[in-house]
């Protein structure tokens, strides 16, 4: 079959691409179904399968622009997504554990992980460091089905949930700083963290004035112009504050979290009680998500580097369990630790430890990295292929024997409730 590019300019071609991708994607969610296989790394091998390497069906080359754009604009869509669905009622009883988890947990897991990558992969620190954030942030939150059935203690799912969501954008500016420091040509290693802090207050702000005009402009206040037009707005903020934000030295991504965050609480916030199109946007953010996570996970697959991978294979899965056993468990008894107020017991840390799958961001992160011509890119794809598979396949599926263990298990209530 005559492979497919997105980068080609025929429309005919990129239309192509799109009906391939998205019917990939349809036999994926059957194929996870009846499997019982989590659905990203169905998307993972369907991309491989649709790959230059195996059919040649579609090219998705990650230095083309069309799929630069998707796992950028794609990226902020899925942010925005995750921070409209988290309730700063949730929040506010985990709190300190939570900030703890998501900014300084990010940079010790990173650390670590990303010791373990230098010494595995024999490359320089700051290389390892770069994988080591990227492979930081975790993803829990596509586990939601799995915690509504087993309802577990509603303090443990709202925690590892919100954290999924608020330490994807942390580990992306973190990774996109120490991606500048490298192509830049090194110098400190004070240099990454010092950007690091630079683009979190810069991002932030932005984000929040971002977050409160759209806020109000699709409220039911007198300033609420574009109430009637929720998902062009959203489009509009995403693009526009990604592009400002960036420009200014900031982070889109974490951006359009904040942005998210901010409309999904307006009520809470006082910034005029959200429309009777509140729906409407919260199905077109979720659908987007969706589409986006497709496009990215057949993207990564379709670019796996098989004819090279196999020597890495070994030293990636000495990343992971550096990963596991060692980063994810020092992240969560230190900063859950240090919150004494959130009363953490040990086998809900013991949980937490193990709750840390890895899912989109990091796929759609090595892809923009390699994009940019990040060095060892081979180990850094390799790794992260392997980090989805083996952390969905053997945490996900043994989620429900560790908290019957654990003794986690409670009267089913609604999830996001707030802790009382």
């Amino acid at each position: 079959m005559r492979p497919v590019t997105i980068s080609r300019v025929s429309a005919q071609d990129v239309i192509e691409v799109v009906a391939i991708v998205l019917a990939a994607g349809l036999v994926s969610d059957v194929l996870a179904n009846l499997l019982r296989l989590p659905r990203m790394v169905v998307l993972l091998a369907a991309g491989a399968l649709l790959g230059p390497q195996v059919l040649e069906s579609v090219e998705l080359p990650l230095d083309s622009v069309g799929v630069q754009l998707l796992f950028t604009l794609g990226v902020s869509l899925i942010l925005f997504y995750g921070g409209l669905g988290l309730s700063v009622a949730v929040l506010r009883p985990v709190a300190l554990g939570l900030v703890l988890l998501a900014v300084p947990g990010v940079v010790v897991s990173a650390l670590v992980t990303g010791a373990a990558a230098a010494l595995a992969f024999d490359v320089p620190f700051e290389v390892g460091f770069l994988i080591g954030a990227v492979l930081a942030p975790t993803d829990p939150a596509i586990l939601v089905p799995l915690f509504e059935r087993m309802r577990i203690r509603r303090k443990v799912v709202q925690t590892v949930i919100a954290e999924s969501a608020l330490n994807d954008p942390t580990a992306a500016v973190l990774a996109l700083a120490i991606a500048t420091h490298l192509l830049e040509g090194g110098g400190s290693f004070a240099g990454p963290l010092d950007d690091f802090l630079v683009d979190l207050a810069v991002s932030t702000a932005l984000g929040v004035a971002f977050g409160v005009a759209l806020a109000l402009a699709i409220s039911n206040l007198r300033v609420g112009l574009w109430r009637d037009s929720g998902p062009i707005a959203v489009l509009l903020v995403i693009a526009g504050g990604f592009f400002t934000i960036d420009s200014a030295g900031g982070s889109g991504y974490l951006g359009a979290f904040i942005a998210g965050l901010i409309v999904g609480n307006m009520d809470r916030l006082r910034l005029g009680l959200a429309t009777e199109r509140e729906r409407e946007l919260r199905f077109f953010a979720a659908f987007t998500a969706d589409v986006m996570v497709i496009f990215i996970f057949v993207a990564l697959g379709a670019n796996l580097p098989f004819d090279r991978m196999a020597e890495h294979v070994l030293p990636a899965l000495a990343v992971l369990a550096a990963l596991i056993f060692v980063a994810r468990p020092l992240t969560v008894v230190t900063a859950l630790g240090i919150d004494r107020s959130g009363r953490w017991r040990r086998n809900e840390l013991v949980f937490v430890a193990w709750t840390r799958e890895t899912g989109v961001v990091p796929a759609a992160i090595a892809g923009v990295l390699v994009a940019e011509g990040v060095p060892n890119q081979d180990e850094l794809l390799t790794v992260v292929g392997l980090a989805v598979i083996v952390t969905l396949v053997i945490q996900a599926t043994t989620k429900a024997w560790l908290a019957k263990r654990l003794n986690l298990y409670e009267p089913a209530e609604p999830m996001l409730d707030p802790i009382p």
